[in-house]
């Protein structure tokens, strides 16, 4: 048991957390909650449906003098990143996270927490369940799969919703409010590596880790370090790489903190390498202090891929334009244009690069897919794309922006801010389907979403549940 007291208003927000947290629900691994939720809704008398990407929407009808409100859609996701650190026996498949308190934060052992989206859920149930609270007609939306590219909210029959306020519980700083955001894109590459057929050579292995890694929208400004980029220009630098093995990543809208690769070379300098090393850490000494990379020699074992086929992989992996490629000529600081690559995988004879591009401008975002084509095809793979999402544009007139500001100012005396970010919401989706559909994201603090670092801060939890519910009596 969590053990928090001290916030009787929240009380089942907490109740509900822990209990999601003992399902497994990395993205592809949704049916689990979406049954759980499913028999919540049996147990409350709520109406409710499930679909074929087990996504779930549950109705509550409007408390006695809301019926002629406006209904409300809250939104939030069930799956989470499931990434863990080095070396943590839990199986994230199949077993639940250990989540504890520290002090005013909510933890995982050796996990993420899942806060991002779990916490979400957890408010939506709670409020499903308050008999007491005034409410319009409530239409409560647990999508899936939005960590692998909004996959459950593109499936989802928009038909289905019959409210107009429409309010995403997916962002993380309380008071602070999103009302716009980036589209995007996964992008696949794919190579085949031939056999080497000379055999021989010196082996190696190659370790890049402790990067700082993140969303590869909300923490890309950052100029943190790519562990797969990182690891494939220490490969450049070596003459006649032939790949035995290499992997990094664990998801493509993550930016990779760690990789590893084992490979042979006939070469007996690979003094370029070090001296390539010796320059990433120095480059990475603001962004990545506990930045690490090493080279050294290594029994290896595995078949090698030929040191041509192994060169036009690692060469295409070098090319792609990784980080902030343009900044947003309409809002100051605003990222428009980014590229990510999250995941690299040799297996057997096939190597893939995936990769996320996002942009507020569906044009700049086509450029750099399309850049990525002619690097990908030029070095002989195949290029693909998957999960294209359009972008939440922002709107100057919004009645839920506006409740909610004045709701945040006559609650803490403090004003609210609001602006669009360069990650991908689900907003996007149900605002360019649905029309007159008035959107808004929110959330209490979380930190280090989509790491092992990643935390709740309870205080902030159970305020903002105090503030959502009195938002909801305002509309």
């Amino acid at each position: 048991m969590l053990n928090i007291t001290e916030y009787k208003n929240a009380e089942r927000v907490f109740y509900y957390f822990e209990e999601i947290s003992k399902i497994p629900r990395g993205s592809g691994n949704c049916r689990g909650i979406a049954d759980y939720l499913c028999e919540f809704a049996k147990g409350q008398g709520l109406e409710f449906y499930r679909d074929g990407a087990d996504n779930v929407l549950i109705r509550k009808p409007a408390a006695a003098g809301y019926e002629s409100h406006t209904g409300v859609i809250l939104q939030g996701h069930t799956d989470m990143v499931a990434a863990k650190d080095a070396g943590c026996p839990i199986d994230m498949e199949k077993e639940c996270i250990k989540i504890y308190r520290d002090g005013d934060f909510l933890k995982a052992r050796g996990t993420t927490l899942g806060a991002d989206n779990g916490v979400a859920v957890a408010y939506m149930l709670a409020i499903l369940e308050d008999k007491s609270l005034p409410h319009p007609e409530l239409e409560a939306l647990f999508t899936s799969d939005e960590e692998i590219g909004l996959i459950g909210a593109e499936a989802f029959d928009k038909s289905r919703l019959l409210g107009r306020i429409f309010i995403n519980l997916d962002s993380g700083e309380e008071g602070v409010y999103t009302v716009g955001c980036a589209g995007g894109v996964r992008t696949d590459a794919k190579f085949t590596l031939g056999e080497d057929k000379v055999g021989g050579g010196e082996g190696y292995r190659l370790t890049v880790g402790g990067l700082a890694g993140g969303h590869s929208g909300n923490e890309i400004h950052n100029g943190s370090g790519n562990a797969i980029k990182i690891g494939f220009e220490v490969l450049s630098a070596t003459p006649g790489v032939k790949l035995i093995c290499a992997e990094g990543g664990t998801a493509d809208n993550v930016i990779p903190r760690d990789f590893s690769a084992e490979f042979i070379t006939e070469c007996d300098d690979i003094s370029g390498a070090h001296a390539k090393i010796d320059e990433i850490l120095k480059r990475l000494e603001r962004t990545d202090p506990s930045a690490f990379i090493k080279l050294e020699g290594a029994a290896v074992s595995g078949r090698a891929r030929s040191a041509e086929d192994s060169a036009r992989a690692i060469s295409a992996v070098c090319a792609y334009p990784v980080g902030v490629v343009k900044m947003s000529e309409d809002i100051e600081g605003l990222v428009e244009t980014s590229l990510s690559e999250g995941i690299a995988r040799l297996s057997g004879e096939e190597f893939t690069l995936c990769a996320s591009v996002r942009s507020s401008k569906n044009a700049e975002k086509d450029k750099v897919v399309e850049a990525l084509r002619s690097i990908c095809e030029g070095h002989g793979g195949e290029f693909s794309t998957r999960g294209a999402y359009p972008g939440w544009a922002f709107s100057k007139n919004s009645l839920i922006r506006d409740i909610a500001c004045k709701t945040y100012k006559d609650m803490t005396g403090k004003d609210a801010s609001y602006y669009a970010v360069h990650a991908g919401l689900e907003c996007g989706l149900f605002a360019d389907e649905i029309e007159g559909l008035d959107c808004i994201s929110m959330g209490p603090d979380m930190y280090d979403i989509h790491t092992t670092g990643e935390r709740l801060s309870i205080s902030s939890t159970a305020s903002f549940y105090e503030f959502l519910t009195e938002l909801i009596k305002r509309i």
